[in-house]
């Protein structure tokens, strides 16, 4: 560990204690063999299960009604015999979440709607260090932990002394911070004035604001001559036309992070872009079918996900919506965490038609992978009376006799004629909070 990381962690020690030693951990257990990191995440899981057993009332009178207990987990497979935990348990049990012992007071509170519009609140101990996996993620693309940054997301940062703090633990660093919920031309001048001058070494945030300042800055053909050592995107799915445009925009490469407002860091890329690493350690990954069955690596399913760390308001085998796949080669880059594939849609986003037909999320959202120079954004809309709208903003309207071609062959040939199948093409495609939702379906 170098001076300027060590210096910074002792900083941040001083508010939070084991700042150092968490992260001599993580780097440690980033190359393990694959048999002494299952057997951590093995003995991890165990300790939660029996914690939440004994000290936290929903997951006690649950596993009560089933008639298990954690005596009965007494191998690895056995863990799947745990319910999947899902969204309306917790909004329903909010409380019971809360680990005997541990007051309102302790926990930092984290709200997300999420694709279903009904508000979550989950529980975070504000004593357990979140950030380091984002460490160690920098420390992967080469960066120190307090480079100067742009930071790209919804809200600006707290006031105050919790503010001064901040800047006292992250001194040297200089931010340039967007709030992604307000982007209008003047807001991206501003932030790219801001870039010319401080050359951040990292920008990370909302994919869909980011890919809004990237079709500015292409659009208007402006350069730059610094080069950031990588984009770190996430709050959503990356498609291939977006990496495309943000990476040709400020000539750096694209890093997927994927985390969810539940959990923060799930997984990243590395370097090698081979897949996303998934932090094992801290976070288990399981992939499921629609009958709740682990599938093979390589196999699309739910992901399900257990927080190792998080013992004030536990999540255990949580179903948070999105879909993935577990891959099965191992990543070049010399790191042993498994690798996962790209987050490519939501369960919530397969379309399905009259006659039994579903069209994946997954699928829908790499239509246009092998068009990047063609179409620069995309959203496909299911209505109430099951027809499909695709709307498509092209970077030159000469592709649209070619465009709807490759929409009649991906889509009009899958679901032939059951529905009306429209195409509009169109100068701007409007963004939710920072997100740009690639598949809409309305509610009847």
């Amino acid at each position: 560990m170098n001076f300027n990381n060590y210096f910074y962690l002792w900083r941040y020690g001083l508010g939070k204690k084991g700042a150092i030693k968490s992260y001599k951990n993580v780097i440690t257990n980033q190359v393990l063999s694959n048999e002494d990191l299952d057997e951590l995440s093995w003995t991890k899981s165990k300790n939660l299960v029996d914690f939440a057993f004994n000290n936290v009332p929903w997951y006690h009178e649950k596993f009560k009604t089933i008639g298990l207990h954690p005596n009965d987990i007494t191998k690895p497979e056995y863990f799947q015999q745990i319910p999947i935990l899902k969204r309306y348990e917790i909004i329903d049990n909010f409380e019971k979440f809360i680990a005997n012992g541990i007051t309102l007071k302790d926990l930092n509170f984290i709200t997300t709607g999420g694709s279903s519009g009904t508000p979550l609140k989950i529980g975070v101990s504000k004593h357990r260090i979140r950030e380091v996996q984002k460490w160690q993620m920098l420390d992967w693309w080469n960066t120190r932990m307090n480079a100067d940054m742009a930071s790209v997301y919804r809200g600006l940062p707290t006031k105050g002394l919790k503010k001064m703090a901040l800047h006292f633990i992250n001194w040297p660093q200089r931010v340039i911070r967007m709030d992604a919920t307000q982007i209008t031309t003047q807001e991206i001048l501003t932030f790219i004035q801001k870039y010319k001058k401080i050359q951040p070494k990292i920008i990370h945030g909302y994919v869909g604001a980011i890919d809004t300042i990237a079709d500015y800055i292409l659009e208007n053909k402006i350069s730059f001559s610094c080069k950031p050592n990588a984009i770190i995107l996430t709050a959503a799915p990356v498609s291939a036309i977006q990496e495309y445009k943000i990476s040709k925009a400020f000539n750096a490469p694209v890093c997927d992070q994927y985390g969810c407002s539940e959990i923060y860091f799930i997984a990243s890329e590395c370097k090698q872009k081979k897949g996303l690493h998934v932090f094992a350690d801290s976070v288990k990954v399981e992939i499921v079918d629609e009958n709740n069955k682990l599938v093979n690596n390589g196999e699309q399913g739910k992901i399900i996900l257990t927080n190792l760390e998080e013992y004030a308001f536990p999540l255990i085998r949580y179903e948070n919506g999105d879909e993935s796949r577990l891959l099965k080669e191992p990543c070049t880059c010399g790191l042993t965490l498994p690798l996962m594939d790209k987050v490519k849609g939501r369960t919530s986003d397969n379309l399905t038609f009259p006659n039994g037909l579903v069209l994946s999320g997954e699928y829908l959202t790499t239509i246009f992978d092998n068009y990047t120079a063609n179409v620069k954004q995309f959203q496909i809309i299911q209505k109430k009376d099951l027809s499909i709208l695709v709307r498509v903003k092209l970077y030159t309207n000469k592709d649209a006799n070619f465009i709807t071609k490759v929409i009649e062959n991906e889509i009009g040939n899958r679901i032939n004629n059951q529905v009306s199948l429209k195409l509009e093409f169109v100068s701007e495609i409007k963004q939710e909070k920072g997100k740009l939702k690639f598949i809409i379906k309305e509610e009847n």
